[in-house]
């Protein structure tokens, strides 16, 4: 844990202790070294306060006698042992007639040393001046190396790596770096730059697909007006040659053209809405949730009467909102684009007047979800008492990738280019579009919107 604690540090407040815990290292050693060569000098050179004491001393036969100790000065020569023991031989030999003392100071002790003694004592001389310099050099050198290792190597590389891998426009990668420093922050900002460009790309990837496959949809039914348009205009074109055209087959083929113009017109108008989408920006206001219920209960009653049809609404939200733990009011406010939510119901509701037999059931209902427990989801499930989707087109209606219009209910593939546009709408609004058939056989579309 400690060791952790020590590189957790931030980089700045690691590099100083690493620097004072070095250099702290570097003066001891440097004081030790220092130190004991100096204790082997004086070892090697006697103190230079010694002298040597020289005695001469002359008889009354003439003859004379030299002898020299070596002491310090301060010293008493009477406490040298050694002189004690030579006077007192001379004197009981012979009386002597005149002593001389001569004291000669040691000036150059290194002059007095010995060959391997100088040697030594030049080499203790470069090692206290040589070692602290090295030292130095080995602290900078150390602190750098275990710096770098420590707190830029592991990091650097990671990155590296990752930048590599983002260059090979591959965003499909972990980069985890367990170190709460500068360069685990920087390591973590650029994990989740890299998540949000994974998540871009992901959403871009997924709207080029939309968009091909809603182009190939689009190519696919266009081919169909223009077959009948064609075929007719053949058609006329030989039997006014041969004058076998009467006039009611005319207007029945006539007829027949109109409406597959008006075809190629509704094509013609959901390219353009699809090419607007993109351009849409979801703009949320606060709306008053049971107000919200009310206006779309009313609206979309009265457009179910006057095509004949009953429109049935359920409102739950509150008791399904207060079992999860949360407390609602009754005048809960929600963020809402309502004129998305209009535009989206519209289309469902659309569809279902067209296929239905007698009744359309609007279930309304919040819920918690995605992308936090705690964030608010407004489901709609809209369903008819009609036929239901065809199984192909369910087939494909959990896939990313919108319905084939072809697959469409309608005649014209109506249904599957408004399922197309608000299943677009829907994402823009952080929510979902789900299609199914109800458990009475009808058709059954789940919207969710982030409110």
């Amino acid at each position: 844990m400690g060791s952790l604690k020590w590189r957790d540090l931030p980089i700045q407040k690691f590099f100083m202790a690493l620097i004072l815990l070095v250099f702290s290292i570097v003066v001891l050693f440097s004081g030790l070294i220092v130190w004991g060569c100096a204790a082997f000098r004086h070892y090697l050179l006697p103190d230079s306060n010694s002298a040597y004491l020289t005695i001469q001393t002359t008889f009354t036969d003439g003859t004379t006698q030299r002898s020299s100790w070596l002491f310090s000065f301060g010293s008493d020569p009477k406490s040298i042992p050694q002189m004690e023991e030579i006077h007192d031989g001379i004197s009981a030999q012979k009386e002597a007639s005149v002593s001389e003392y001569s004291i000669e100071k040691l000036e150059n002790s290194f002059d007095m040393l010995t060959p391997k003694r100088q040697l030594a004592y030049t080499a203790c001389g470069i090692l206290m001046i040589a070692a602290p310099m090295f030292l130095s050099l080995a602290g900078i050198l150390f602190c750098s190396l275990y710096f770098y290792r420590k707190k830029l190597r592991l990091p650097l590389k990671l990155l590296s790596e990752a930048t590599g891998q983002i260059a090979a426009q591959n965003l499909d990668f972990d980069l985890e770096y367990d170190c709460r420093d500068e360069m685990g922050d920087l390591c973590r900002s650029f994990s989740q730059m890299k998540n949000a460009l994974y998540e871009n790309n992901k959403r871009l990837w997924s709207a080029l697909e939309e968009r091909k496959r809603l182009q190939a949809s689009v190519a696919h039914d266009l081919r169909n007006p223009i077959a009948i348009i064609q075929g007719y205009t053949e058609y006329l074109e030989d039997k006014a040659a041969a004058g076998e055209l009467t006039p009611e087959r005319a207007l029945r083929i006539a007829q027949n053209m109109n409406l597959a113009a008006k075809r190629l017109g509704r094509y013609t108008d959901s390219i353009h809405t699809l090419n607007q989408l993109e351009d849409i920006a979801v703009k949320k206001e606060t709306v008053c949730l049971s107000r919200l219920a009310e206006d779309l209960t009313a609206d979309f009653s009265l457009i179910a009467q006057n095509n004949g049809r009953t429109l049935h609404v359920s409102s739950d939200w509150a008791d399904a909102f207060t079992e999860k733990g949360f407390s609602i009011e009754k005048d809960l406010s929600i963020l809402a684009d309502t004129a998305i939510l209009y535009r989206v119901l519209e289309n469902i509701i659309g569809n279902s007047l067209r296929f239905s037999q007698k009744d359309i059931f609007m279930d309304i209902s919040l819920e918690t979800g995605p992308p936090s427990p705690s964030s608010r989801m407004l489901t709609i499930t809209v369903r008819d008492d009609g036929k239901g989707f065809p199984a192909q087109m369910l087939e494909n209606a959990s896939s990313p990738c919108l319905p084939h219009a072809s697959q469409a209910s309608g005649p014209d593939g109506h249904m599957g280019m408004g399922m197309a546009i608000s299943r677009i709408l829907c994402q823009k609004h952080g929510g979902t579009l789900s299609l199914s058939n109800g458990s009475s056989g009808g058709a059954q579309v789940k919207i969710s919107f982030q409110v």
